[in-house]
Formats: C-alpha cells, structure tokens, sequence
C-alpha cells in the first residue's frame, strides 16, 4: 500500500464530509475556514486561521484547520507542530490525531504507531487507521499484530494493493488456505500478476506444483519484464530437479533482459547442475561484468574453478576479494573453505588462518568452525560453534554431526545418544522432504 493512498484518505476524511468532521463548529471564521479548505484556497485557510488564532490560541479545531491548510501548501512539519499544538489542548479530538499520523506515516516515524493507535482507541472502526498501522506493522516484520490490523481494513478491500498485503501477510503467518481465499478476486481474471506470482509460492508450499508452474507461467506473460518470476521459475526447476526447463525460461528472460546480471547467476546454477562447468563460469563472470557488486558471481566462479581442481586459482581469487570486501561474510566464509581444503595437521598455519577467516555472522561459517576446531584439537570450541549454528537451524545436520564428533573427543558422552536421535530424525525427515520433491519434473515445453 503506497503512502500516497493514504494520505489521501486521511485528507478526504478531513476535508469532504460536512462540518460536522470538526464536531459543532459554532465559530463563524471555523464555517469559513472549512469552505476556504473545500475550494483549495489553503493560503487564504491559513491565513483566516492565523488571525483566528490569535483570539483563540488554544482552540484545538482552528489549530487542526490550520493544520490543515498548512499540509495542503505542503507545509508539513509546521502542519504537524499545529496539529500536535491542539493535541496537547484535546487529546482525544479526532482530527488531529488523524492529520498528525497521516504526516508521521508518510515520512515513516515511528511516532505514527502511537498516533494511529490513539485513533482506534477513539474511533475503533477506522479502516483507513488499522491499514496504514498493519502497513508499518508489517515493515517493521511484526506480521501477527498487521494481520489482525488489515482484518480491520477489509472496508477497504476494494483496493487491490490492500487485498495482496493481507494475503502475504496470511501466508507469512501460515495461513496458506484463508490466503488463497483472500487473493480469489484478484486471480479470477488472471490478469493480476502480482497475485499470481503469491498465489504461486503458496501452491508450491502446498505441494501443488503444477498448479503453481501455471500459475507462475501466467505471470510472466502478463509481465514478461519482470526478473522475480523468472528467478521465481528457476527456483521451481532446481527443486525438482528440472534444470534445463529453468534454462529455458531463463533464456526467454535474458533474450528480453540481456543485460540482467541476476539471471545470468541464475542461469549458471543451473548449468553447474547439468556438470556444463565451463558454460556456467562463462555466465558467473559475465554476470560479474554486468554488475561487479553482485559478489557472488565472483564466488561462484571460484567454487566453479574449486571443483574443476583449480585450486591456486580460486584460491587467489577468494583472498582477493577478502580483502576487496573485509566485511562480505560470505567472501570471508568461502576463503575460509578453500583454506581448510589445504589443512595438513593442528599446527598448519593454513588452519589458522582458515579459523581467522570464517566469519560467525555467516551461518554456515558455525558448520565450518566446528570442522576446523574438532581438526586443531579444541573439541569444546568446536561444540561452541555447533550449538551456535543449531540455535540459527536446529534442523542442521552438519552442525549435529560435528557436535556429537566433537562431544566424542572431549570426552562427553552425556547428550551423543539424544543427539544421534536427532539427527536420524532429520535425515529421515529430509528423506521424505526429497521424495516429495521427486513427485514433479516441470514439462519441457516452455511457453515464450
């Protein structure tokens, strides 16, 4: 939902009904005031309001008016001082708490979830108030507390945009059913691809692939400029095991957006799945050239180079670019990695150095730290990073298995049976999670 959608319904709130919006207005300047604001004369509104003022200065509605007119000469921080000015005066008046949210809103402070919420607790069923507050609600990742928010907006169901974010917001909260049921209008004339893209991820989350490949298929001839679905469609095709459908769509894309560094990455995934080692360097690099901050098509060129058994090469690589981007997690990880490949025994300064590189802010740097301490004979720091890394995961594999490894070495047997429980649970799991997986392989034919 736009800012500007809203805002507008604010001002309309302000501005269209009768006068009554500003409870009885008795005052002879108030009454002319409010026509100066329907007309559009917002310089002539705050001028009537200034001298008003100055008899009354502490009337909170020729405040609010002032207000007002100041917004419409797009004069908002004074807008907002005039409408905080009569909120102090009359805490609870309608208005003002609705003008001053709308300004806060827009420029996204957080002060507006305080004013919106003072709004409900005034007037309960403002649908404009709980879709602007389940709007910041959802930005701010808070998603459970929105989704009851944009329960309140369904008055404003008419506004596509509203009825998307509410569905989003069902599925995030695992309500894939009430989601779909949600996005129902907007997938009736399949026009919606936006909608459609959604609806696609549900399925698939649903175990309905084919219904989310047509789903998927449909937004992209809707709108065939748009990166995410493609990447979305490739996706699809690397977990089911359909690597050259995503090829195919992937090159439908790229004939359209050659210069898309982010499906040529995509691209050359998919080629490293098919073992086409020297096609996928060819579209990591080129992808590199296209847009050189796309780091990880730089790694990816090192760990294609890795498995070919270039070893110096991708070597040189990783550490150039650590020291290119000392802050890049995942660069630091991958040097890390191809350090620890080289490692001879505890003492090997290649495994110090492996250990000074893998930065814990990555998550799969936890898995490698656990591997690196159990080799330099710390078992304990070792099940430091493996619980570390369960924390973050707990259905790590990796991580379980170096910790019951490393709780061998040290000597601390009390929790290897529970956690080798575990992890039989997880493989199993996985099992069936891939067998699931194998149920679908995406059609050959690709519709451009």
């Amino acid at each position: 939902m736009t800012s500007t959608l809203l805002n507008a319904g604010f001002l309309l709130i302000l501005l269209a009904g009768s006068v009554d919006s500003f409870g009885q207005l008795q005052s002879p300047a108030a009454v002319e005031i409010v026509a100066q604001l329907r007309a559009g004369n917002y310089q002539e509104a705050s001028l009537s309001a200034t001298r008003a003022l100055t008899a009354h200065p502490g009337d909170c509605k020729l405040l609010s008016l002032n207000a007002v007119a100041l917004t419409g000469l797009t004069r908002k921080q004074e807008a907002l001082r005039s409408f905080k000015k009569a909120l102090t005066k009359c805490p609870g008046y309608l208005p003002a708490l609705e003008g001053a949210a709308q300004i806060e809103y827009a420029q996204e402070n957080p002060e507006a979830i305080t004013l919106l919420n003072r709004v409900l607790a005034v007037q309960p069923d403002n649908a404009t108030a709980h879709a602007m507050l389940a709007t910041t609600l959802r930005a701010k990742g808070n998603c459970e507390d929105a989704l009851s928010h944009f329960a309140g907006s369904r008055a404003l169901f008419s506004s596509d945009k509203v009825r998307y974010d509410v569905a989003l917001l069902q599925w995030k909260t695992h309500a894939a059913e009430d989601a779909l049921a949600t996005l129902a209008p907007l997938l009736a004339g399949n026009q919606d691809e936006a909608a459609l893209a959604l609806a696609s991820g549900i399925y698939e989350e649903k175990g309905d692939t084919p219904r989310a490949v047509a789903l998927l298929r449909t937004a992209i001839v809707i709108n065939p400029d748009n990166v995410d679905n493609y990447l979305d469609f490739a996706d699809l095709a690397f977990n089911h095991k359909s690597f050259q459908v995503g090829i195919d769509m992937l090159n439908a894309g790229l004939k359209r957006m050659p210069n898309s560094a982010r499906l040529y990455v995509a691209r050359g995934v998919l080629e490293v799945q098919l073992s086409h080692s020297d096609v996928a360097i060819a579209d990591f690099d080129h992808a590199h050239r296209l847009d050189p901050r796309l780091s990880f098509a730089v790694d990816a060129i090192g760990i294609m180079q890795n498995q070919q058994h270039q070893n110096a090469q991708s070597l040189a690589l990783f550490e150039s670019q650590a020291k290119l981007h000392p802050d890049d997690a995942l660069v630091q990880y991958l040097l890390a990695e191809q350090l620890s490949q080289s490692i001879g025994n505890a003492g090997d300064s290649s495994l110090t150095a492996a250990i000074a590189a893998a930065n814990p802010n990555y998550q799969a740097a936890h898995d490698l730290l656990a591997v690196l301490y159990i080799r330099a004979k710390q078992p304990r720091l070792a099940i430091q990073q493996a619980e570390l890394a369960l924390a973050l995961d707990p259905n790590d594999q990796v991580a379980l298995y170096q910790e019951i490894m490393a709780r061998r070495r040290s000597g601390d047997t009390t929790r290897i049976e529970a956690l080798t429980m575990r992890l039989n649970e997880i493989r199993k799991e996985n099992g069936r999670r891939q067998q699931d997986a194998d149920r679908y392989r995406l059609q050959d034919e690709i519709s451009h």
